[in-house]
């Protein structure tokens, strides 16, 4: 009897819990297009869907992204911004920070390109937010493949317990079948943030830069084109233009009778014997004189 009535409460309990519905363990939804956190650059690639995870000290996007390679897996852009979430999200559970390492960005490669062989580049890089750092690689399908990485954060010396706080975190992965490596790293250079939290004091981007000293100085000017032309040289837009000539110039086209050549003189016939210089003399009022020479008819 005992038995029954702990099975009868059981039952109970339960019908009274399902009542609730069905409960997602994650914190994890989708979210339109228009509200990602970072946008691609002009012409692509476009974005698919948007899958947002919340946690008690950041809040992180999965961006797919387009892709037409046969490479398995999906074209991502994801975004992680850390910084004060709200009080809507204080009962979930933290993300561990873990600032950008070497031995994580492999181990995150390996996990969003298996089998693909990649290699860093070595060069020094940096888009609109600072540095970053890109491995590409050849996948077995023949696809061209590129994993890019970036923290944006404040530098020490700005950052402070109520200025420059925060840190952005910035993970891409892409493969093509036409693309080139350099094509794909567009993507990085061209992206941009559009996300942020209304907390005061967050700002992972530093302080800005100071003014231009050149500003307001005589003996520097500044023109609104900026083209190849060396300091001290005008722009080709403020350089006066050549007189167009009179075949382009505006108005009816007139006929005109061509003018007749001048006759041109008959050429004289060259000199025949030896070439007698006139010899000068000085005069009585001490100025140069010219004597004339007759030269005899030869017999």
């Amino acid at each position: 009897m005992t038995a029954a009535l702990l099975l009868t409460a059981a039952a109970s309990l339960a019908g009274c819990a399902s009542r609730d519905g069905i409960r997602l363990p994650g914190a994890a939804e989708t979210v339109t297009s228009d509200k990602a956190f970072a946008l691609p650059p002009p012409g692509g690639p476009s974005i698919v869907n948007v899958v947002q995870h919340s946690f008690n000290n950041a809040v992180q996007q999965d961006i797919y992204l387009f892709t037409s390679a046969a490479t398995p897996g999906q074209n991502e852009l994801q975004v992680t911004f850390f910084g004060p979430v709200g009080l809507d999200y204080d009962n979930r559970k933290d993300l561990g920070y873990a600032s950008v390492r070497d031995s994580a960005v492999n181990s995150d490669m390996r996990r969003a390109l298996p089998g693909v062989a990649m290699v860093r580049s070595g060069i020094y890089v940096q888009n609109n937010y600072g540095p970053f750092g890109y491995a590409t690689g050849k996948s077995a399908q023949g696809d061209t493949c590129l994993y890019a990485w970036q923290q944006i954060r404040s530098s020490d010396n700005a950052r402070s317990a109520f200025l420059n706080r925060g840190t952005v975190q910035v993970r891409l992965r892409l493969c093509d079948s036409r693309a080139t490596p350099e094509q794909l790293l567009r993507v990085m250079y061209g992206y941009t943030i559009t996300g942020t939290f209304p907390a005061p004091g967050w700002n992972p981007y530093d302080s800005a830069p100071p003014v231009d000293p050149s500003l307001g100085r005589t003996g520097n000017p500044i023109y609104p084109v900026i083209g190849p032309n060396s300091p001290g040289q005008l722009p080709p837009a403020y350089q006066i233009p050549a007189a167009a000539p009179a075949s382009q110039t505006r108005g009816p086209a007139v006929a005109r009778t061509p003018r007749p050549a001048a006759p041109q003189p008959a050429s004289l016939p060259k000199p025949i014997g030896p070439v007698v210089p006139s010899p000068t003399s000085i005069g009585q009022n001490g100025q140069a004189t010219t004597s004339t020479i007759v030269v005899p008819v030869p017999n």
